[in-house]
């Protein structure tokens, strides 16, 4: 196991037992949204949920539309059809 895990892990563990996120944050030098965060995925997924999860976006905001679909939208929000 990864030391960053085992350091979660000992987080939530300590949290569990103590209950008390103030000081376990600041014993371990972290934040309590950070705390909260890996505690809520522990509950949700186990250990698997204290490995990193990408931060990539569902959607790209920068994505290109396709001229066609261009056209579909222009014809709908105007009611004109023959570009």
């Amino acid at each position: 196991m990864e030391a960053e895990i085992k350091a979660r892990l000992t987080w939530v563990k300590l949290y569990e037992e103590i209950k008390d996120a103030g000081y376990i944050c600041r014993c371990c030098g972290i934040s309590r949204p950070t705390l909260r965060k890996w505690v809520n995925r522990y509950k949700e997924l186990g250990e698997a949920g204290l490995n990193n999860q990408s931060k990539r976006p569902i959607n790209s905001p920068n994505r290109k539309v396709d001229e066609s679909i261009k056209l579909e939208i222009l014809a709908l929000r105007t009611g004109v059809t023959d570009f």
